[in-house]
Parts: C-alpha cells; structure tokens; sequence
C-alpha cells in the first residue's frame, strides 16, 4: 500500500519526526560545545583582567592571586570550586553589580609593586557596562594604572568609544580621591578641569555618565580595603619601609 504524502497524518507525522531529530541534534551540539564555550570565555576574562594590570603577554595563572574581599579582608581563593565561583560570578554581571561580600578581587607583585584588579559593572544609554580596573596604593591616594572596558550596545563612534584604548588610557595616573578624600575620577563633560578627571567622549554623554556611576560605585565596594591599605603604604614610606630603603640606596651610591 502506497502511502499518501500529501495526507494531513503523513505531514504530521513528519514534522514531529523531523522536529525531534533537530531538536536532538542541537541538544547535543549545546552539550558537546558547552566546555569549549566555557573555557573561552575564562580565556577572555583572564585576558582581560591582565591587559588591565598592563601585562597582556604574562599568564595569569603564573604572576596572579586570585581573591574574594571579604567583611573587608583579602582572602586568597586557590581551591578549584572556589576559583570557579569566583569565575561565574564574574560572568554574572547582575549578581555582580547586587553582591556586597564575597567581591572578586585579584592581586599582583612585580618589582616590589602591588597592583589589585577589580571587576567594575554598570549600565550605559542602551545595556550593560563592564570591565576591569588596575589600582596601586600610593602615599595618600589610590592611582589607576590600567583600565579595560567594553559593552553590550553602546553606539559606535559614540558611547561605544569607552571600548578603545585611546579612551582607557586617559585614565591610567588617575588618583582616585581628592583632597577631601572624596571619590573624584570621572569623564567631564567639556574637557577634564582637574588632574582627577578624564575628557567625556563627544556625544556620548549618557554613556559617560553610566562609566561614571560604574566606577564609583563598583570600587566604592572595595573602598574600606583600599583605604586600609593605602594607610599601611603610607605608614611604611614614612618609616622602618622607607629608612631600609635609604640605607639600601645610599649603600648601592656608595
């Protein structure tokens, strides 16, 4: 008995067949492409966070310590389930920009330097924020040395620019505090007027003002800590730190 294609039972039949095979075959591609996705987007996140610390070509694994700021105290994350909580949360920005505890944090020391990285997440004119900003403690202030932001929609040749190194760069030197100690970098409208600000990107205002808002409000989280150490900073380079430092300089002269 021939069967009749151009039944409604054989149509039926066939789409539900049909359906059910590519829908397997996609559930599998999902399944069998998920850790190639995951290790990725790691990839780009520890990319990222070293571009932010000004070393692009180190490995993160090998000069990074890896952190979780918590009730104002850096704690060193080294276990596996750990490391990878701190990971996901990265890549969640809205948890990201809700959480108070428990902040990601990562650490660096090169040639007696120590440099933190903290992840910033905020919104634009059109979605979402993010990046990574590099800080050092100095006497009495804390300076950005580094900068990485991108977005999710921003517009080109507009508020999309805060993307561009050229843009990233202006911030590197950045003290974040003024003499108040009342947080002062920011992208002014207009052109920088002090040596805290940053020229705002024509056209680009509510763009602006979201990184504005991102970077206060992201490394306001980290503030107590940043504040502590700094203080250690500047105790150090007015003592014992400093002296040692002179004996060594002035033996090296001699």
């Amino acid at each position: 008995m021939a069967i009749n294609k151009n039944s409604n039972a054989y149509i039926i039949i066939y789409t539900v067949v049909m359906v059910t095979i590519v829908g397997a075959l996609l559930a599998f591609l999902a399944t069998s492409l998920k850790p190639m996705q995951d290790a990725n987007v790691l990839n780009e996140q520890k990319s990222s966070i070293m571009k932010a610390f000004g070393e692009a070509d180190a490995s993160f694994d090998e000069v990074v310590t890896m952190g979780r700021l918590s009730a104002g105290e850096f704690e060193v994350v080294a276990d596996d389930a750990a490391v990878a909580e701190v990971f996901a949360m990265l890549g969640n920005r809205k948890a990201l920009s809700e959480a108070t505890d428990n902040l990601p944090i990562f650490k660096m020391e090169k040639d007696g330097v120590t440099k933190y990285v903290l992840p910033i997440v905020g919104k634009g004119l059109w979605g979402d924020i993010w990046g990574y900003v590099a800080l050092q403690q100095t006497e009495g202030n804390v300076v950005i040395t580094g900068i990485v932001m991108d977005h999710a929609g921003e517009t080109p040749g507009l508020g999309a620019e805060i993307a561009t190194l050229k843009v990233q760069q202006m911030f590197e030197g950045k003290a974040l505090y003024d003499a108040e100690g009342a947080f002062a970098v920011r992208m002014q409208k207009g052109g920088a007027q002090n040596e805290h600000q940053v020229d705002a990107i024509t056209g680009g205002t509510k763009t602006c003002d979201g990184v504005n808002a991102m970077l206060e409000t992201s490394i306001g989280k980290y503030e107590s800590f940043l504040r502590a150490t700094e203080a250690v900073a500047e105790e150090c380079c007015c003592g014992e730190c400093c002296e040692e430092g002179n004996v060594e300089l002035n033996n090296e002269e001699e």
